[in-house]
């Protein structure tokens, strides 16, 4: 008789903890996200998608005021509290750009400290950053969730701005920048379309 897989008869053994995301090869963790403790491989991204999320984080970075103390990431984990906290399984995305309160050195990032995420969607890509994660970070409470489309002529098409409703935990539209970004919240910033192309 043929021996069955793992998988097949211990469903759990798919499953990882965040003592074994800790301990996985950092070449290892940078591939993969968690929810509810299943792996989630990811796929590198361009190098104009690289381009366009670096150059964004710089012009937030450039934008922040010093008060209150915030920071910018690009390609950080942001821990779930509200998914883990309700089944005790690790949950955790890596957004493109995150903007969240300063923490103490060393501490995780979690979805309590973040104010904004942004994810850069390539032509073609799949409906993870704007289906998925949509309903994702909304239920985590993270105020501002931003999808940048590129497009195949214009390297930045559409900037779509979601905001959360904090009654219903999901996000409304709440404009679509062409041409420049501007926003508010976490705090006053423009950035020309053009900044972002290179």
């Amino acid at each position: 008789m043929d021996r069955l897989p793992e998988w097949a008869t211990s469903p759990e053994s798919l499953l990882l903890t965040e003592g074994q995301y800790d301990a996985l090869p950092d070449q290892v963790r940078k591939l993969i996200e968690v929810i509810d403790g299943h792996v989630i491989f990811c796929q590198s991204g361009t190098p104009e998608h690289s381009d366009v999320a670096r150059r964004l984080a710089n012009a937030f970075e450039t934008a922040k005021p010093k008060d209150p103390c915030r920071r910018v990431s690009t390609d950080i984990d942001v821990y779930f509290t509200n998914r883990t906290r309700r089944d005790g399984k690790l949950s955790f995305r890596r957004p493109d750009v995150s903007i969240y309160r300063c923490i103490e050195r060393g501490s995780k990032v979690t979805t309590t400290d973040t104010e904004l995420v942004v994810e850069v969607v390539s032509p073609g890509s799949g409906s993870t950053d704007t289906v998925d994660k949509l309903a994702e970070y909304a239920n985590e409470g993270i105020a501002v969730y931003l999808v940048v489309f590129l497009g195949d002529d214009l390297l930045v098409s559409s900037i779509r701005e979601y905001r959360l409703d904090w009654a219903s935990k999901t996000y409304r539209l709440a404009d679509t920048h062409e041409g420049a970004l501007g926003l508010e919240y976490p705090f006053e910033v423009t950035v020309p379309f053009t900044d972002l192309d290179g």
